[in-house]
Parts: structure tokens; C-alpha cells; sequence
């Protein structure tokens, strides 16, 4: 089998059947392919769609009986695919009509490079946002940027939202960690395939459509407020990953001047909307991101779910 596509989603049925119909109508020239609906014990009757009734007969809906949350579940789709090329879409996408095939093409014609996605562009008014994104190693900031050279792919640390993975990947690399939860897990996963000599890069003329607001990268929706464990996971992962793929000098500078920046920053961007509960999380974040070893069994993805609430 040529491709299997995976949507990992919880309690978004109607942008879930637009994300299904978009990519259908995108993997019509494919050939053999399938979609794989990973459903992460959602409560709005996602469970009990009819795959062949949106136009995919090929298609499996895996329902989680407990939350598993977004890593566990990509990565309960993985497994679960038959492809050689595994790509993920996020729910709240339309991918366009001719993503698919590009992104297909694209890995074909760079065969070193074991992670491609397409360029990300906002829903509303088909704005593009993003052609790679890089993390600063000193500050931790993850920026997205628009490549002005015309390059046919653009090294990126990490594809968001929309990723396709070769299988071999997998089978060298293993799977997404778990103990992540969400959030910095591409980069995470892209920097240990780079290491085993798997380059990530964004095809720019592949496309998809993101329903997120334009301007609201410090929204509440943003900084956690539609799922909290974010909130605690964009603080904790931000350290692990300074801990993990950055160098000595990189780590020196974080640890002093930025480690502790970021949960103020964030704390005091969510205090007008009165969520305390999201502040907490901030710092809880920030106090297990010092221990920067920390993928331990104390901090296990079950342990921190039981700690977090099942959102």
C-alpha cells in the first residue's frame, strides 16, 4: 500500500468530516490508500461516523476507551498503518485538492529526507503563514517563516499540523514519545530522525488550509485554554527539548535568562481571562522542566494525564 493517512481527533465531528472530505478528494489519483480515524474517546458521537458514507470505503475508525491524548493516539495510528508513507493531518485542517500527490512526488524526488509537509496557509482568506519553522536553541522560541528564495523544499525543525513520514522512519527511529502528551513533539521526532540520517523539510507548494484565526498566536486557544494540558506541556516540552537537542552554551543561556521567562510571559497573557487554573499549569510546567533528565516513570504520560484531569 502506497499511503496511509491518519487523523488523530476528540470532540470536533463537523470539522473532522470536512478534514475526511478534503482528503479524500485529495488521495483520488493515489491509487491504494487508506485513512485511518483515531478517535480519542470523544464524547460528540465521532465514535459512531460512517467512513464509506463520507466517500472513504477504505477507512478505520479506531475509538480510544480512555483518553489517550494526541502523541499516544498518532501513534496508535502509526502502528496501525499499512503504508509507505504514513501522513498526518490534524482535524482542524482542508488539506488541498493537490497536497497529496505533491507531498508524494516531493519525497520521491528526495529520497533523503524521511519527513515532508506542505505549507501552511490560514482557512479564512488562504493567507500563507508558514514554509519552515525554526527553534532558537537559546531562547526556545519556535518561529515560522515564510521562505522568500523559492526553494522546492525548505529544512524545517519539525513539520506542524500536516506531516507525511516514510515507514522506514518509523522502523528506524521507533515512534512519537509518548511522555510529550503534545506539543514539540514534531521537532522532537524530527531532530532523533535527523540523527539517524532522516532530513524534515516542507514542500511549499503542497498546501494545507488551518482553521486558526489569523493573528492569534497569543490567544487562549493558544496558550491552552481549548485543551489545558497544553498549557503544561507547552512549558515542559519547550525545557525537555533545550535538554534534549541543544548544545552546552545553548542550554546555559536558556536555563538562566529564559527557562522561567516563558511562564510569566504566558501567565500574564491568560490573567484577564481568569483562568488561574491555566497558570498553575504554567509553572507546574515550568518545575517539571527543570528536571531536565526528566522522562522518567514518575513523569509518565499516564501519571501526568491522572495529574492533569482528563480534559
Amino acid at each position: 500500500m502506497q499511503l496511509s493517512v491518519v487523523i488523530t481527533t476528540r470532540n470536533r465531528k463537523e470539522a473532522l468530516k470536512a478534514c475526511i472530505s478534503s482528503v479524500a478528494a485529495a488521495a483520488a489519483g493515489v491509487g491504494d490508500w487508506e485513512l485511518i480515524i483515531v478517535d480519542d474517546c470523544s464524547s460528540d458521537g465521532t465514535g459512531s461516523l460512517d467512513l464509506a458514507a463520507l466517500g472513504v470505503p477504505q477507512g478505520r475508525l479506531i475509538r480510544c476507551a480512555v483518553q489517550q491524548m494526541m502523541v499516544a493516539a498518532r501513534n496508535i495510528g502509526a502502528r496501525a498503518a499499512k503504508g509507505e508513507y504514513v501522513l498526518f493531518v490534524d482535524d482542524d485542517n482542508e488539506v488541498d485538492p493537490g497536497m497529496i500527490e505533491r507531498l508524494i512526488e516531493s519525497a520521491r524526488a528526495n529520497p533523503r529526507y524521511g519527513i515532508i509537509g506542505p505549507s501552511m496557509h490560514y482557512f479564512d482568506g488562504r493567507v500563507k503563514y508558514l514554509d519552515y519553522q525554526k527553534i532558537n536553541f537559546f531562547t526556545g522560541r519556535t518561529r515560522g517563516i515564510i521562505d522568500r528564495l523559492g526553494r522546492a523544499i525548505c529544512d524545517s525543525d519539525g513539520v506542524p499540523n500536516v506531516f507525511m513520514i516514510r515507514r522506514s522512519v518509523f522502523e528506524s527511529c521507533g515512534y512519537f514519545d509518548e511522555k510529550l502528551i503534545q506539543t514539540f513533539t514534531e521537532p522532537d521526532f524530527a531532530f532523533h530522525a535527523a540523527a539517524a540520517g532522516h532530513l524534515c523539510g516542507i514542500t511549499p507548494d503542497a498546501k494545507t488550509y488551518h482553521k486558526i484565526p489569523r493573528g492569534e498566536k497569543l490567544s487562549p486557544r493558544v496558550l491552552g485554554a481549548e485543551f489545558p494540558q497544553k498549557a503544561y506541556c507547552l512549558i515542559r516540552n519547550r525545557s525537555w527539548i533545550i535538554a534534549r537537542h541543544g548544545k552546552t552554551h545553548h542550554k546555559i543561556v536558556y536555563w538562566i535568562f529564559f527557562s522561567w521567562l516563558w511562564p510569566t510571559i504566558y501567565s500574564l497573557l491568560i490573567l484577564p481571562s481568569g483562568r488561574f487554573d491555566l497558570i498553575r499549569l504554567y509553572w507546574k510546567g515550568f518545575w517539571d522542566g527543570l528536571n531536565a533528565n526528566g522522562l522518567s516513570e514518575a513523569s509518565s504520560r499516564a501519571d501526568l494525564a491522572d495529574h492533569l484531569g482528563r480534559y
